[in-house]
């Protein structure tokens, strides 16, 4: 594990002030590294910790201490983003738009970044599940190679998840499926309580296993199901809000690629024909870092579409789901090995 992804380990005597029994509390709520501990909320930590609330606040200030996050410079800054990894998803042509402006001109490639929260919205059989099988293989490849040189956490809310895919991806770039297989953790939600705790639970589980990817396919699946009706709508998009602010947290407090689908919907208010809008209302459209749509093309084909981002332009790019996984077009195919071509 590289230094900038390194995490420091919550133990007796790291944090200045904090007693013994006050870390075994916390590491027992599932909170293992200073990291985890400094994006806590304190009225939070009081209750699963079964702790004072002044004793909270003392052991989040430490761990705030500690891991240094007070201000820095703009330049400060932008070294740190430098070190941000990418997630290749194995289409150069979604590769291409999501780079943003400084690694297009380094040469660079592109992908998820490492540390944010992405939604993947789609309606129904357009390929949302399919690309997070895609991403599950790549994210376990090295970095050199458009990896993140990890594993991979699958949250299942739908019964999604299919090994035999996995293997088919597998098969077909010639990557041993076992191994593969070994490195994905999976967890059915059975419940919105139950997929409340699995994502609560990412804090220590992150560190422990190397996780570098995180999908919860799908978010709102089980919260639609469950809280049917306007009269539970306030009470729905807390747990939502709430689900949404912990897998933003965990991103940046254990470096890892967070990625959740979405549905979208016709929307009838709307005066425009066809318009279509995602579930979750406001609390799911502000909360992810970057928001991309796919829909069906011509040919087959699907669309790439970046939706909100606020540093990649709203570009989009058509790829192929294939027996072999996420491909790109025949004509994308063509268009760059006559670059190529040129080139030489």
């Amino acid at each position: 594990m590289s230094e900038e992804t390194r995490q420091i380990k919550l133990e007796a005597g790291i944090l200045s002030g904090v007693s013994t029994g006050t870390i075994k509390k916390i590491i027992k709520t599932g909170i293992t590294t200073v990291e985890a501990l400094a994006t806590l909320n304190p009225k939070d930590l009081k209750e699963d910790a079964n702790m004072g609330l002044d004793t909270a606040e003392n052991a989040i200030k430490s761990a705030i201490d500690l891991t240094e996050n007070g201000f820095i410079t703009g330049n400060e800054l932008w070294e740190k983003r430098k070190l941000r990894t990418r997630l290749s998803t194995g289409s150069r042509a979604i590769d291409e738009i999501m780079r943003n402006q400084q690694e297009i001109e380094g040469g660079k490639r592109g992908g998820f970044e490492s540390e944010t929260t992405t939604e993947l919205a789609a309606a129904n059989g357009v390929g949302k599940t399919q690309l997070c099988h895609q991403l599950a293989v790549m994210a376990q490849l090295p970095v050199s190679d458009g990896g993140l040189d990890g594993e991979v956490v699958w949250i299942d809310t739908e019964d999604t998840f299919i090994p035999g895919r996995i293997k088919q991806i597998c098969d077909a770039k010639g990557y041993n499926v076992t191994e593969v297989l070994d490195k994905i953790h999976f967890g059915l939600a059975l419940n919105v309580p139950h997929q409340g705790k699995l994502i609560e639970q990412l804090y220590g589980f992150c560190p422990e296993h190397n996780i570098k990817l995180i999908i919860v396919d799908s978010l709102m699946g089980l919260l639609r199901g469950e809280y049917i009706g306007r009269a539970t709508l306030s009470a729905r998009q807390d747990k939502l809000k709430t689900m949404l602010l912990t897998l933003g947290k965990v991103a940046r407090s254990t470096k890892t690629t967070v990625i959740y689908t979405n549905q979208i919907l016709d929307d009838p208010g709307s005066m425009y024909t066809n318009a279509s809008k995602a579930t979750g209302g406001n609390v799911m459209g502000h909360a992810a870092t970057t928001r991309i749509w796919l829909r069906k093309g011509r040919k087959g084909s699907r669309v790439f579409k970046i939706n909100k981002s606020p540093y990649l332009d709203e570009l989009e790019a058509t790829f192929l789901i294939t027996e072999n996984g996420i491909e790109d077009t025949e004509d994308n195919t063509k268009k760059w090995k006559k670059q190529e071509e040129e080139e030489e």
